[in-house]
């Protein structure tokens, strides 16, 4: 036998002892058929009014209150019930990774490692998944149920639901309208008030009553009709700010004169800005630019003198 030919059945033979090796770990017990994998699907028809998101690194609860769903008492995104659903519907789990409870701590599913996930009604618990580490599939991950030692992959959007953090959850509107019904917008900054109001010919600028540069109108209120907050200031953070006197403060009217908006704003320096609506304590942050498009003075918002 040349040594070309032994070289090559070595490797060979190699092989297939890494893989039955493999298969005897991940599996627990290689001679045993695989069991068939739980389904998602059914647990999409439960009916959950919370979920509870916990691990070693932090703990989240989504509450149900009628329509509105909240983060740890936060108000939260308005399509949250209906992603849990989703998820839950979408959901793939793939074959038997292992049965063997000494592989759950390596998969990420054990107590300690996973990021774990219950879905209540009325108190009681309904289902308890354990969703743990990456799988080999960049969108793929291990996952197994609550009192059960099998592991098995898990494709979908609930890897991704799971990971969430509570800002995450947030809703991170801060103000939303149809541009095209404001008919007044308000600006005050310390030393200066001023109004821009739309007309038959255009908007303009009160109470000097010079005529306001579309173009800048059109951006800022751009803008605001669907303002988005990039965070949110801590509570600590929050709790320690004064906004007396506010950086600059808009009030946004409609054609009617229904009030479609009202913000505070408060400057950050470098690194960006708070606004919080009026009467709220929810402070949202926004980037200095942002704010700085919305925040005009007359100087800038004069026709030909834009900039």
């Amino acid at each position: 036998m040349s040594d070309r030919l032994l070289k090559s059945l070595l490797i060979v033979l190699a092989v297939l002892v890494v893989a039955w090796a493999a298969v005897r770990f991940l599996g627990g017990d290689g001679d045993e058929p695989q069991s068939a994998p739980f389904s998602l699907e059914s647990s999409a028809t439960l009916t959950f009014d919370s979920v509870l998101i916990a691990s070693s690194e932090d703990t989240l609860h989504l509450l149900r209150a009628g329509e509105i769903w909240t983060v740890n008492g936060y108000e939260a995104l308005a399509e949250t019930g209906a992603s849990l659903k989703r998820a839950l519907e979408q959901g793939e789990v793939g074959p038997l990774v292992s049965r063997n409870p000494e592989n759950h701590e390596r998969l990420g599913v054990s107590e300690s490692a996973a990021r774990q996930m219950t879905f209540y009604s009325g108190g009681a618990s309904q289902l308890t998944l354990f969703i743990g580490g990456r799988g080999r599939a960049y969108d793929q991950a291990y996952v197994r149920r609550d009192d059960e030692d099998e592991t098995y992959t898990l494709r979908g959007s609930l890897i991704s639901l799971a990971g969430r953090g509570v800002d995450d959850w947030r809703d991170k509107i801060i103000v939303e309208f149809d541009r095209e019904m404001v008919g007044r917008v308000e600006l005050d900054y310390p030393g200066e008030s001023l109004a821009v109001n739309r007309e038959d010919a255009g908007w303009r600028i009160v109470p000097s009553g010079a005529a306001a540069d579309s173009v800048e109108v059109s951006n800022m209120l751009t803008l605001l009709a669907g303002l988005r907050a990039i965070g949110f200031a801590a509570d600590s953070v929050a709790d320690t700010l004064s906004w007396q006197p506010p950086t600059g403060s808009v009030r946004v009217v409609g054609l009617g004169g229904a009030e479609l908006g009202d913000l505070v704003f408060l400057d950050r320096g470098d690194v960006g800005a708070y606004v919080r609506r009026a009467g709220s304590p929810v402070v949202y942050t926004i980037s200095t630019h942002i704010a700085n498009q919305i925040l005009k003075h007359e100087e800038h918002l004069v026709r030909g003198e834009s900039g």
